[in-house]
């Protein structure tokens, strides 16, 4: 589309009014079984309304289109480390091989890179990245280990809407239905990081017993953070 209104602009490249005026008359001409025409007005049409949206879509001067392998080529020139999608949700590969059992056993030797082009190569409606970067190095935290949990200090996610209550918004805008369990240990997390020493889970376990499985699934839906202890607090909770 962006390069369709360049060739019919002419020597009126870099007019902006002329692009807009130009690119809406394009696409009003198309049928409305048009490819270009069904992807705007599924995707962009409420947005693109302001002729501002429109021109930075249709008529952007330097704009450079990226796939994974160029993109994770950008950031390896960076310097800096990739942490991980914002959307991460969306980069499982279980969602689109999930019915094919075999489809996902031959894809579990696949490197992060490679499972990321393969994704986007099977799921066209991909349109932009959201990550984040990180200068190394980098803590990382093998969570795994059940001591480092027990001795972590938890605190609520920022990004939790609706909060205090059983109905919340996740990070993705998602309405979640939380259970009892969930919401008890959400409340002991959210009194004791306005103490003045914060407890780490295992203390709030001992008065909110509601087993270590629970704390897993809301750090994994990235409903609470963990603060890592420190060596002593992994040997004081293993004592």
């Amino acid at each position: 589309m962006q390069e369709a209104i360049a060739i019919r602009q002419g020597d009126k490249r870099g007019d902006y009014q002329d692009g807009v005026k130009l690119g809406r008359q394009l696409l009003a001409s198309r049928p409305d079984d048009n490819r270009l025409v069904k992807y705007e007005q599924q995707r962009w049409a409420f947005k693109n309304q302001r002729d501002e949206s429109f021109a930075d879509m249709y008529v952007h001067p330097q704009e450079i289109d990226y796939n994974i392998d160029t993109l994770f080529e950008l950031i390896e020139a960076s310097g800096l480390e990739f942490l991980g999608f914002s959307n991460w949700e969306y980069w499982n590969l279980d969602r689109l091989l999930g019915k094919s059992p075999q489809l996902q056993e031959r894809a579990v030797g696949l490197g992060e890179q490679e499972r990321y082009r393969l994704i986007e190569l099977l799921d066209p409606q991909i349109s932009h990245y959201e990550f984040f970067l990180g200068r190394p190095p980098l803590q990382k935290v093998d969570w795994s280990d059940e001591r480092r949990i027990l001795a972590a200090t938890p605190e609520l996610s920022p990004c939790l809407q609706g909060w205090p209550s059983q109905k919340i918004f996740d990070g993705d805008y998602k309405l979640v239905n939380l259970s009892a369990e969930e919401y008890k240990f959400l409340q002991a997390c959210d009194a004791g990081a306005k103490s003045q020493s914060p407890p780490t889970v295992g203390e709030i376990l001992k008065d909110v017993p509601v087993g270590l499985e629970i704390v897993r699934s809301l750090q994994s839906r990235l409903f609470i953070l963990l603060t890592p202890g420190s060596k002593e607090d992994i040997v004081e909770n293993v004592v």
